[in-house]
């Protein structure tokens, strides 16, 4: 075994599989193009994790849907999740959010659950608050978004997108000049004091 204390390069091949609901095709939104817009304005233009500008990075910045990936509103509890938004869980954005405009018109849908023999669950059915359009809280970058510079989006062995989310959001505080993996040395905007 080894000693893992020291500085060591970790590889890992990450495999997993998940159930991704059906969805609408991936289309930018007006909604979408507008709060971007309004989200790089609040965030002074700057990527979330390095701090870089669009001009610093080398690319226009990219607004990132977070918490909730467009592909994946199918399958959130819209009801459970609005209520830890609500509560500050997801920060001052999304807590302000007008949740009560987002349910108005919404449904509630019976969704069957079949039978676990392996842990012996019964089969049963629960009761779940579908929105009329959940696109109204996951394209608005204002409640939703996280702006990023291309490299900590989509980059390979960097982006979001890529990387387990730990190994990701760490970077955001990795220290000056620590070098990160073979392609990245970390480095940090200037911003003033810390991060925007």
């Amino acid at each position: 075994m080894s000693d893992v204390t020291q500085v060591h390069v970790q590889r890992e091949t990450l495999e997993f599989e998940v159930n991704i609901p059906g969805h609408e095709a991936r289309v930018t939104t007006a909604l979408f193009s507008h709060t971007r817009k309004l989200l790089i304005e609040r965030e002074g233009g700057r990527c979330w994790v390095s701090g870089a500008t669009a001009e610093e990075s080398g690319h226009p910045l990219e607004a990132h849907h977070y918490p909730i990936e467009r592909s994946l509103a199918n399958m959130v509890d819209w009801k459970l999740f609005a209520d830890d938004a609500k509560r500050g869980v997801w920060g001052p954005h999304a807590k302000a959010f007008d949740w009560d405009k987002f349910f108005e018109g919404a449904r509630e849908e019976a969704v069957q659950i079949a039978a676990d023999p392996e842990s012996g669950e019964p089969a049963r059915t629960v009761r779940v608050l579908v929105p009329v359009d959940p696109y109204l809280f996951v394209d608005d970058m204002t409640v939703n978004g996280l702006l990023l510079s291309k490299p900590f989006h989509t980059g390979k062995g960097l982006g979001i997108h890529d990387v387990p989310y730990p190994v990701w959001a760490i970077l955001r505080y990795t220290r000056e000049g620590y070098q990160f993996n073979r392609v990245l040395r970390v480095h940090h905007f200037d911003q003033g004091d810390g991060h925007a």
